[in-house]
C-alpha cells in the first residue's frame, strides 16, 4: 500500500500531448472568432464534457459491480451487493478549526448513515480552551468506541525537521523523492507510536472506530498533514484502501462515499476524486440564496470543463476521496510547496490534485454524487472566499507547466479558458468605459442562448433540485457570479502570495471578532472600485443609447461611477 505511483506516461505520448497543446488554443480561438455564437458554442462544449464525465464514471462503477464467476448465480445477488459495499469501504478524515458546534455535530452525525465508512478520524487545529468545544462535540456524537489524542507537535513540522536532517546526514547525495519517502515513513512511525502509547491496537473486535486528534494551532495544511499521516497508518492497520477527506462544516448523504469512491475503486489508474456540492444553509440569507443558485447553475457546469480531458483539475476540499496508497508520495511536496521562494499554506485542495496528476494518477469528479457544504452568509465573506480560491487556481495553472504534457491537450484548453476568459472580459469592459467602442463581439441572443442551454441542462441532469421559489434567483444568481468574476480573477492574481484565510471560523469566539475598517478596505476595496467601473460602463451604455453628446455622457459616467462605489463602500467597509 505504501508509496505507489500512477501509470507512467510514455515519452511518445508526452510528445503527442505537447503537439496537441500547441494546436488546441489557436484552434479554439479560430473557431470562436468565426462564430456568431461563441458563448453558446462554449456551453455546448462544456455540456459535452459533463456528459462524457458521467459516462466514464458509470463505466468505472459498472466494472466495480460486475459479478465475479463465483457469484453470477441470481440467488447470490445479496452477496454481490455486500461485495460491492466491501470494495468501496473507506475511512473518513474530517478536519476543522473552531467550527460552530451545532453544525459540527450535524456533520459528524451524517457519517453514521454511511455503511461504507469503517473508521472516522477527526483532526482539530488547535489545543487552546476555545478549541476544546469541538472535542466536546466529538465526544457527544461518538460516546462509544471512541478516543481523543493530543499531538504535542504537528507532524508537518516533524516532517520538515526530519527531511532537513536526512539531507544533511549524507550530503544530499540521493534524489529528493528518496528523502521524502523516508520522511513520510518516519512520520508514520511516529503516528503509530502515538497510537500504541494510548493503547489503540486498532482492528480488534470492539476496539475504537472513532478517533479525535488535536494539536497546537498552525493552519489547515498543518492539521490535514497530521490527519493524513494518521489515516495512512490506520488504513494499513485495518486493511482499508480508500480515504474520504472533508471539512467540519460538510454533511454527507447516505450514498456520498459509495458514489465517489466507486469512481476510484473501479479504475486502477485513478488516485483521487471528489463529489459534487450543494449548500445546506442556502435559505439563511440573500447571499446564501444567490450562492446556492451559483452552485446549482454555474459550479456544476464549469467544474466539468476540464473533464473533456478525462481528468478533474481540482478536488473540492469538502468532498474529496483518495486511494490511500497514492498519498505517501505526494504529502511532503504538497505540504512544503513554495512559489518563487514563498511558502504556500492556504493552497491545499488544488495542489493535492496537481501532485496526483504529476505522479501519473487520474482524478475523477463524481458530479452525480452530492455532499452539502456551508457557504458564507455575507457578501464580504463570499468575495474573500472567491479570492482565496482564485489564488489557488492561478498558482496551479501556471506553476507546473509539465502537467499539460502528462494530460490530454483539452486539459490545457480548460486552463486557458479559466485564466484568460475573465481577463478578456475585464479588458473589454475597461476599453468600452474609456473609448465607448467594443473590443469584443457581443451578441445578446448568444448570451440568452447560453443561459437557456445551461438552465435546461441543469434542470434535467443536475442531481441537485431547485427549491420552491428557487427559479426566481436564476438571473440574480447569474449576475451575482459573473459581475464580480473579472475583478476577483485579477485581484487574486495580484495578491497571489497573500496567505490570509479570508474568512473567520464559525465558532462563537471567532464570529464575535470584527475587523477594523481599514482592514476591510484592504480586503474589499478592489470590489468597491470595480462597482464604480461597472456603474460607469452601464451609464455609458444607456447614454449612448439615448444619443447624448460627449459632455452629458461624461457626466453620466461620473455619476454612474460614484453612486455604486459609495453604496458598496458603505455596505462592505463601514457597515459590515
Amino acid at each position: 500500500m505504501f508509496q505507489k505511483r500512477g501509470p507512467d506516461v510514455s515519452l511518445f505520448r508526452q510528445f503527442l500531448n505537447l503537439l496537441g497543446c500547441i494546436l488546441v488554443v489557436p484552434l479554439y480561438l479560430f473557431v470562436t472568432h468565426f462564430t456568431r455564437h461563441p458563448a453558446t458554442l462554449d456551453i455546448l462544449m462544456t455540456i459535452f464534457s459533463a456528459e462524457y464525465n458521467r459516462f466514464a464514471n458509470e463505466n468505472r462503477r459498472r466494472r466495480l459491480k460486475a459479478p465475479s464467476q463465483a457469484s453470477k448465480d441470481p440467488e447470490n445477488a445479496s452477496y454481490r451487493l455486500n461485495d460491492t459495499t466491501s470494495a468501496t469501504e473507506c475511512m473518513a478524515t474530517i478536519v476543522g478549526y473552531r467550527e460552530d458546534p451545532g453544525l459540527f455535530a450535524r456533520a459528524l452525525e451524517s457519517y453514521k448513515t454511511a455503511a461504507e465508512c469503517r473508521f472516522v478520524l477527526v483532526g482539530i487545529d488547535g489545543d487552546d480552551t476555545p478549541d476544546m468545544e469541538m472535542v466536546h462535540v466529538f465526544n457527544g456524537v461518538f460516546p462509544e468506541k471512541s478516543a481523543v489524542i493530543h499531538v504535542d507537535e504537528p507532524l508537518g513540522e516533524v516532517a520538515m525537521k526530519t527531511f532537513e536532517k536526512l539531507t544533511k546526514v549524507d550530503g544530499n547525495t540521493q534524489a529528493p523523492h528518496m528523502y521524502m519517502e523516508a520522511t513520510i515513513a518516519h512520520c508514520c512511525q511516529v503516528a503509530r507510536g502515538i497510537l500504541f502509547e494510548h493503547g489503540l491496537d486498532l482492528g480488534e473486535a470492539g476496539d475504537v472506530t472513532r478517533l479525535c486528534l488535536f494539536q497546537p494551532h498552525l493552519h489547515k495544511k498543518g492539521i490535514m498533514f497530521s490527519a493524513f499521516i494518521f489515516s495512512i497508518v490506520i488504513s494499513e492497520m485495518l486493511g482499508i484502501e480508500y480515504m474520504w477527506s472533508s471539512d467540519s462544516d460538510t454533511i454527507i448523504m447516505p450514498d456520498t462515499l459509495r458514489g465517489t469512491i466507486g469512481t476510484i475503486a473501479g479504475d486502477p489508474r485513478v488516485g483521487g476524486g471528489s463529489a459534487g456540492l450543494i449548500l445546506h444553509n442556502e435559505m439563511e440569507t440573500i447571499t446564501t440564496k444567490l450562492g446556492g443558485m451559483v452552485y446549482w447553475s454555474e459550479v456544476y457546469v464549469s467544474r466539468s470543463t476540464a473533464l473533456a480531458s478525462g481528468i478533474s483539475d481540482c478536488q473540492s476540499g469538502p468532498s474529496t476521496a483518495f486511494r490511500v496508497s497514492a498519498l505517501p508520495a505526494i504529502l511532503y511536496p504538497w505540504y512544503t510547496q513554495t512559489v518563487m521562494g514563498h511558502r504556500m499554506i492556504v493552497n491545499e485542495d488544488r495542489h493535492l490534485t496537481t501532485n496526483l496528476i504529476l505522479r501519473g494518477w487520474t482524478v475523477t469528479y463524481a458530479s452525480d454524487t452530492l455532499a452539502a457544504t456551508d457557504t458564507p452568509t455575507t457578501l464580504s465573506r463570499w468575495l474573500m472566499q472567491q479570492v482565496r480560491w482564485g489564488r489557488a487556481g492561478h498558482i496551479e495553472a501556471l506553476q507546473q507547466p509539465q502537467i499539460y504534457v502528462l494530460t490530454n491537450p483539452l486539459f490545457l484548453w480548460a486552463a486557458f479558458k479559466r485564466e484568460a476568459g475573465p481577463l478578456l472580459f475585464l479588458t473589454s469592459i475597461l476599453y468600452y468605459l474609456i473609448t465607448g467602442r467594443s473590443l469584443t463581439y457581443l451578441n445578446l441572443s448568444d448570451l440568452g442562448l447560453r443561459v437557456g442551454y445551461s438552465m435546461v441542462y441543469n434542470f434535467f441532469r443536475n442531481p441537485a433540485r431547485v427549491r420552491d421559489g428557487g427559479w426566481f434567483w436564476v438571473i440574480p444568481g447569474f449576475l451575482f457570479y459573473y459581475i464580480p468574476l473579472p475583478v476577483i480573477h485579477l485581484w487574486s492574481l495580484i495578491t497571489v502570495f497573500q496567505d490570509g484565510w479570508g474568512t473567520s471560523m464559525r465558532s462563537s469566539s471567532e464570529m464575535s471578532k470584527r475587523g477594523k475598517a481599514w482592514k476591510r478596505w484592504k480586503d474589499l476595496g478592489f470590489f468597491v472600485v470595480w462597482m464604480g467601473v461597472v456603474g460607469g460602463t452601464l451609464a455609458r451604455v444607456f447614454a449612448n443609447m439615448a444619443g447624448w453628446d460627449e459632455t452629458r455622457i461624461f457626466q453620466a459616467i461620473v455619476l454612474g461611477m460614484i453612486v455604486p462605489s459609495v453604496v458598496s463602500f458603505y455596505g462592505l467597509v463601514i457597515c459590515e
